[in-house]
């Protein structure tokens, strides 16, 4: 599975206006994200494939988002 950076997300968080980020926050979001993210690509690399691709393109992610 992807490895996120806590760093990484701890500014998202704080460029989103926290103050302050707990290391389980960094965390908990890190699995939420890496989920969210595994399974978008399964979804879009099921619409490549059927479609006739081996390359995922932008399109099949936002396919996959609905």
């Amino acid at each position: 599975m992807a490895k996120l950076p806590l760093l990484a997300l701890e500014r998202l968080m704080k460029d989103k206006g926290a103050e302050r980020v707990s290391e389980d926050a960094k965390e908990e979001l890190k699995k939420i994200l890496e989920h969210y993210l595994y399974e978008l690509s399964l979804k879009a690399s099921k619409i490549s494939t059927h479609s006739g691709r081996k390359t995922i393109n932008g399109g099949d992610l936002l396919i996959g988002r609905e």
